[in-house]
C-alpha cells in the first residue's frame, strides 16, 4: 500500500508553527556564526500562518491558500529548478488541509500559470511526480485531476500531447468508488476471449494479481477455503474473476489449474490501459450493474464482505 506522507517537511513545520522565521527568496545567508545561517533558503518568500489558528488543517490551509502570493510567477517559472523546489513545498501541505482550501489554492495556482503550454505541461508532469508517480511521496488522484484539466482545456496544447494524460484521467475516472467499471477483455486459462460484462451476478470480485505473484497464492488459499465465499460462488451471488494484466510465461497454465473451476481466470494485458493498477495485487468490488463499491481490499477485508453479502436477504426473483 502507497505510504500517504512520509514525514512532516522541514517547511511545513517552519510555516506552520513557527512565528520568528521568515523564509524569502535568494536571501543571503549570514556568516556561520549567525543565529540564521541554517534557515533554509525558498523560491520566494513563503507565508506564515497566524498563530490565533488553533490546528494543524487550519495553518496548513492559511498556508496553501497564501502560498503563491509573493511569488514572481515570470521569475518562478524561469527557473526550473525554484519552480520544482516551490511546486513540491506547495503540494508537500495537501495530506494535512481542508479539502475545499486545496481545491482553490490549486485553482490560485492554475490561474497564475497562466494559458502558456510549455507552463501548463510542465505543472502538469510536476503533478505527476509529487502526486501520481511510483515516486511520489503520497498519492491523491482529486487534486492531480485538477492539475489535468487546464492541459485538456487549452487549446493551443497539442492533441498528441494530450493524448498521455487523457488516458490517464479515463482511468481514473473509471476506477472511483460509484463508477461504471470497464469491460476489458481477456483471454481466459483455456484460452477462450470474454469480457467482464458476460456475467450476470449479484457481485464480483475482480482480483488483478500479476502472472509472476508469488505471494497471491494466499490470497487463493483463503478465499477458496472460506466456506461462506464457496456458497456465495456456488449459488451464483458471486462471481471471482482473477486477471494477470500482462501476458503469462509458459508456466502460467499450469499454476492457473490450481484454481477452482467456477473462477474466472484469465489475462488481459489491456486492463492497465483501462483501470488503475499503480498497486498491484488489487481487487476491486462489483455489484450487479457493474458499478465500483470498494476497492484495494485485503482477503482479510473481502472475507468479511462476503460474510456481510451471504448475511443480506435475497429477493426472489418473480417466475
Amino acid at each position: 500500500m502507497k505510504q500517504i506522507f512520509r514525514t512532516i517537511s522541514i517547511l511545513a513545520v517552519v510555516a506552520c508553527f513557527s512565528s520568528s522565521v521568515a523564509l524569502s527568496s535568494g536571501q543571503e545567508q549570514g556568516d556561520a556564526g549567525s543565529a540564521t545561517s541554517n534557515v533554509p533558503t525558498t523560491p520566494f518568500e513563503y507565508p506564515m500562518a497566524p498563530d490565533s489558528l488553533p490546528t494543524l488543517q487550519a495553518r496548513t490551509s492559511y498556508v496553501m491558500m497564501h502560498f503563491w502570493d509573493a511569488a514572481d510567477m515570470n521569475k518562478i517559472l524561469s527557473d526550473t529548478a525554484k519552480f520544482n523546489q516551490a511546486f513540491h513545498d506547495f503540494v508537500s501541505f495537501i495530506p494535512y488541509s481542508y479539502a475545499d482550501s486545496i481545491k482553490r489554492s490549486i485553482s490560485i495556482l492554475v490561474e497564475k500559470m497562466g494559458e502558456e503550454p510549455e507552463h501548463l505541461l510542465r505543472m502538469a508532469r510536476r503533478a505527476e511526480a509529487e502526486m501520481y508517480g511510483p515516486e511520489a511521496d503520497f498519492w491523491s488522484e482529486a487534486s492531480y485531476l485538477m492539475f489535468l484539466r487546464p492541459v485538456l482545456n487549452n487549446k493551443k496544447i497539442k492533441n498528441k500531447d494530450k493524448e498521455y494524460y487523457l488516458t490517464q484521467v479515463k482511468k481514473l475516472n473509471s476506477s472511483q468508488i460509484g463508477a461504471t467499471f470497464p469491460s476489458f477483455p481477456y483471454t481466459t486459462r483455456h484460452g477462450a476471449g470474454h469480457n467482464l460484462y458476460e456475467y450476470n451476478t449479484k457481485y464480483k470480485y475482480v482480483l488483478f494479481h500479476p502472472s509472476d505473484c508469488s505471494d497471491c497464492s494466499l490470497t487463493r488459499l483463503r478465499l477458496e477455503a472460506d466456506g461462506v465465499t464457496s456458497m456465495l460462488t456456488e449459488d451464483n451471488r458471486l462471481k471471482i474473476f482473477v486477471i494477470a494484466p500482462d501476458k503469462p510465461g509458459s508456466g502460467w497454465n499450469a499454476a492457473m489449474e490450481n484454481y477452482p473451476y467456477s473462477w474466472e481466470i484469465g489475462y488481459s494485458p489491456k486492463a492497465a490501459d483501462m483501470v488503475d493498477l499503480r498497486v498491484l495485487p488489487t481487487v476491486y468490488v462489483l455489484d450487479e450493474n457493474n458499478k465500483i463499491i470498494d476497492r484495494n481490499l485485503t482477503v482479510d477485508q473481502l472475507l468479511a464482505l462476503s460474510a456481510a453479502i451471504y448475511s443480506t436477504p435475497t429477493v426472489p426473483v418473480a417466475e
